[in-house]
């Protein structure tokens, strides 16, 4: 690439530094995503930020332990993906004593990608967990008979609003850099290349499908919380709204 200004290449490979000196914290958050936000403003792609010019590494990221997943970890995992520049696939086998195969999400892509792939991934995964089963508590205290069936049908109506709130906050983010900087937040060319390869080899996959929404109440509390929560913050707790 040429004309690159090296003042932002230099501002680019500090915020990656402190992102690896501290990878379980706030600031590791927030110095990734203004990183990455910094080399699409100015199309700098990660091979070019490395030093000496070095090959960026394509890398596969275990998402989850081997389980039986969930629809909604399915479709978080696609609506991060999307968001993040990785493609996404699910790996199965069978375990130990286990008559069933268990699978694992994963992320695919360059490695700094894939990286803050994960850590997003997580942190909607704990904001999900804890803010849907916020929301069933919340909901039997209307002397609502508890049940199993009842809860399961109010808690996946929560999860899909929240799912989809969190795809409409990562697109509105995505438009606003398009508007500002005039460039979309795109798979590399190589990464999408070498999941082709890869994916030739993928076996059939499992039929998933998402639950209707039967609480609609309960879906549009999971919609709007998902809009308000802060995401770049490192642990989800009863002060993340701002």
């Amino acid at each position: 690439m040429e004309n690159i200004n090296e003042s932002i290449l230099k501002k680019i490979k500090g915020l990656l530094a402190i992102a690896n000196d501290h990878k379980d914290d706030e600031e590791s958050q927030s110095a990734f995503l203004l990183a990455q936000k910094l080399m699409i403003k100015h199309n700098i792609s990660l091979s070019t930020v490395e030093e000496n010019n070095e090959k960026v590494s394509i890398e596969e990221g275990q998402v989850t332990v081997f389980k039986k997943l969930f629809w909604w970890e399915r479709k978080l995992a696609i609506i991060i993906s999307e968001n993040f520049r990785v493609k996404n696939f699910i790996n199965w086998k069978k375990l130990k004593n286990e008559k069933q195969r268990k699978s694992a999400l994963i992320f695919f892509g360059f490695e700094k990608d894939v990286e803050l792939a994960k850590e997003m991934y997580i942190l909607a995964y704990e904001a999900l967990n804890l803010y849907s089963n916020r929301f069933v508590e919340a909901y039997y205290q209307h002397e609502y008979e508890r049940s199993h069936k009842t809860t399961k049908r109010v808690k996946d109506s929560y999860m899909r609003g929240f799912l989809e709130g969190l795809d409409e906050k990562f697109d509105e983010q995505v438009a606003q850099m398009q508007q500002e900087y005039g460039l979309m937040l795109l798979i590399p060319k190589e990464v999408e290349e070498s999941f082709t390869e890869l994916s030739k080899d993928f076996g059939k996959g499992t039929d998933w499908r998402i639950p209707p929404i039967e609480e609609i109440v309960a879906y549009q509390e999971g919609f709007f919380d998902a809009k308000d929560i802060d995401y770049t913050k490192s642990t989800i707790d009863d002060d993340i709204f701002n």
